[in-house]
């Protein structure tokens, strides 16, 4: 079991000591979640933060995605479009 104590700043704040944080592997970006007890013991529960790698596939899309392929010869065709549209109205860009 581990002790550890924490002062309430004055805007009501308070740290949690690196011995607690290593015990319970809290990181930067995580949640405390505070529940106080009738007994007026507090409970402390860890939320972890999600990596973007967990919230894979977690949205559903009906957009088919295109190959990588497809992406670049859009990209130059928009690109080709641009470049002439330009020329055309007699604009420069160079």
């Amino acid at each position: 079991m581990i002790h550890a104590t924490s002062t309430i700043t004055g805007k009501g704040q308070i740290q949690l000591p690196a011995e607690i944080r290593k015990a319970i592997g809290a990181d930067i970006g995580d949640n405390v979640i505070f529940i106080v007890q009738d007994n007026k013991e507090i409970v402390l529960k860890l939320i972890k933060k999600k990596k973007l790698s967990q919230l894979g596939g977690t949205l559903k899309s009906q957009v088919k995605f295109k190959s990588i392929d497809e992406e670049t010869e859009n990209t130059k065709e928009i690109w080709v479009n641009k470049r002439v549209r330009r020329n055309y109205n007699g604009e420069n860009m160079d």
